[in-house]
């Protein structure tokens, strides 16, 4: 239906999320980047909220 509808090339929805379309703004790239050093560090525990 969206394929015709839109003249999408390809699925616009899917099960997992395709990187592709993936947008870093700089306060994305900060709080990925404390998930990370927390990931590592494992000295704790670290909450992200949005």
């Amino acid at each position: 239906m969206y394929l015709e509808y839109f003249g999408l090339a390809e699925k616009p929805f899917q099960i997992t999320p395709d990187p592709r379309f993936l947008y870093l703004s700089r306060r994305h790239r900060d709080g990925f980047a404390h998930l990370l050093y927390g990931a590592d560090e494992a000295g704790g525990f670290v909450l992200l909220t949005g």
